[in-house]
């Protein structure tokens, strides 16, 4: 039983214990801000409302509804169909597609014909695993990649939440106004053994410089590299009520990646063919179960690349004079109402553009109580981080009304990007050396190791558990809000033959968010995130997925279009 410490062991604690150890005993001081600036947002409860579309693309992508019973609606039932439909969209005869059957894409499973694969041309092989597979569900059904190419309107989407898996999708820059809605995206995971995240690129969802984008009411589970990355550009995105990640089970589906991928290499262990580098065989050698291994493995990295690199810092003028829009400062994301479940890092990380995030659950703590209970696992993995917010070279990103569970760094990086070039090659950290990088949270709350806080990150001046990875270079961006931010003379610029003194950089002070947005009350984000964000969580008729606005009525007891 706790005892009364003397009052003059307490004073002393009140005078000198330092002010961020007391807000991670959830001793919070007054707010500098609750709301972020120059933003108009409304407080209300969940209703119909929420399934409109939200952020950046609610200007840029549209109702259509219109094309029910039309021969620009498709629906597909076998693989063929899809990429037949897919092809009849490039040439503006399809609309609407509905994924009516689960769908493996795989290069291998679609085993197609020297003929289709000239005929469906956007579709090819992925690379195999740098070190080879290790998920026996993969030997047999390979991974393809599909290129979305010139494809103005479109929605895919499914009724009940079917499922796609084996097949990164790339929305390519010659794409506009693409909605993808209600479905789950699986089958693009192994274990890799050398436990570096490196070993190949798979990615569910690449927006390589589409424009206008919603992506709504999916579910991720876990893939070998990023879960949705925006690149080369991509403008005007949403990414709304989804979900990411898996929890730490140590008894998934026997037909799950993690089960077979785990399987696979327990029985390489006890065949003794691992080698004494293998992240595997020494979780084992040192007492962790395979089940724990299981557990430990629901797990992703690297969640939203948002800008391809920093070379990307100007469009693209082509020697024939083609100006390509896929300069990283055109970056336009907005994260809504989605849960992010044992998730490392880029929720989201931004170069350059901006980012804004309203309603976000991540929770990291199944993962994190792995860590803590399996010493083999915590010895041998390399699965540590938990972070978040990452706003790079005069990126600027703000979340609103969120809770951080077991996130130990909700922000990371620095203020001034000269203060954070690690992962920089040595010209682009002298050209971006002065950029100010805004990061702000504000409304949210965090739970970690190292206690709670709810407020804002500005609290405190800045140091308060949202800012604990985080490197403050004078704290001038505290109160100082930019929307985003201009590369002074970038106008001039050529990508091929950068400038050689540091950029000088001009902050829109001034600059309103061009939305306005809805948020659930801090204290009621968790239940309904977890209770409507995902695939197959909501009843609707198809006409109802095809809609971008809806009413706030309730109507027999579902969540569907009111109109």
């Amino acid at each position: 039983m706790a005892t009364k410490k003397p009052l003059i062991w307490v004073l002393f604690l009140s005078l000198f214990i330092s002010p961020l150890l007391l807000i991670g005993n959830d001793v919070t001081n007054a707010a500098a801000i609750d709301s972020i600036p120059n933003t108009e947002r409304h407080f209300k409860d969940y209703d119909n409302s929420y399934l409109s579309v939200t952020g950046y693309a609610s200007k840029g992508v549209h109702d259509r509804s219109e094309y029910m019973d039309t021969s620009y609606y498709r629906k597909a039932k076998t693989e063929r169909e899809f990429l037949q439909a897919l092809l009849d969209a490039e040439n503006g005869d399809v609309k609407v597609i509905e994924i009516a059957k689960d769908l493996n894409l795989g290069w291998k499973a679609l085993n197609l014909t020297e003929e289709e694969t000239k005929k469906y041309r956007f579709i090819r092989e992925y690379r195999d695993p740098t070190n080879g597979f290790t998920n026996p569900k993969l030997v047999a059904s390979g991974v393809s990649k599909i290129d979305v190419n010139n494809v103005d309107g479109l929605t895919i989407f499914s009724k009940k939440g079917k499922t796609i898996r084996s097949a990164e999708i790339n929305l390519q820059r010659s794409s506009n106004d693409i909605v993808i809605r209600n479905l789950n995206f699986d089958g693009m995971w192994q274990w890799d053994d050398t436990g570096r995240h490196k070993e190949v690129g798979w990615t569910f969802i690449n927006v390589n410089g589409a424009n206008n984008v919603w992506i709504d009411h999916c579910q991720f589970s876990i893939a070998s590299d990023g879960l949705i990355d925006i690149e080369n550009g991509g403008s005007n995105i949403t990414i709304s009520w989804s979900t990411f990640g898996l929890p730490a089970s140590e008894h998934p589906a026997k037909d799950s990646d993690i089960y077979q991928s785990i399987q696979y290499m327990e029985e390489a262990y006890i065949a003794n063919t691992l080698g004494s580098d293998s992240v595997y065989y020494n979780m084992r050698n040192d007492g962790a179960t395979k089940e724990q291994i299981m557990a430990y493995a629901a797990y992703h990295s690297k969640v939203h690349l948002t800008g391809s690199g920093d070379k990307d810092y100007v469009d693209y003028v082509s020697s024939s004079g083609m100006d390509y829009k896929d300069g990283n400062q055109r970056i336009r994301l907005t994260l809504a109402y989605n849960q992010y479940t044992n998730i490392g890092q880029r929720v989201p990380m931004i170069r350059q553009g901006t980012g804004h995030a309203y309603n976000l659950y991540l929770d990291n703590s199944t993962h994190q109580n792995v860590l803590d209970n399996v010493t083999a696992v915590a010895e041998h993995g390399r699965y540590h981080l938990s972070r978040a917010l990452n706003a790079r070279n005069g990126a600027s990103i703000a979340n609103d009304t969120s809770v951080f569970h077991d996130i130990n760094e909700p922000i990371i990086g620095a203020e001034i990007q000269g203060l954070d070039t690690k992962n920089m090659a040595d010209q682009w950290a002298e050209l971006f050396q002065h950029a100010y990088n805004r990061n702000l949270i504000v409304n949210s709350k965090v739970m970690n190791q190292y206690g709670t806080f709810t407020g804002s990150s500005w609290d405190n001046n800045g140091e308060n558990l949202f800012t604990t990875g985080f490197t403050w270079h004078d704290k001038s961006t505290i109160g100082n809000w930019a929307w985003s931010s201009h590369i002074v003379g970038s106008e001039d610029m050529e990508k091929m033959n950068p400038p050689s003194e540091p950029f000088t950089f001009e902050y829109k002070y001034d600059e309103q968010l061009p939305y306005t947005y809805h948020v659930i009350p801090l204290d009621r984000v968790v239940d309904t995130v977890k209770e409507y964000a995902g695939a197959n969580k909501i009843n609707q008729s198809p006409k109802g997925w095809l809609k971008t606005e809806y009413s706030a009525k309730k109507k027999n007891g579902y969540y569907q279009n009111a109109h």
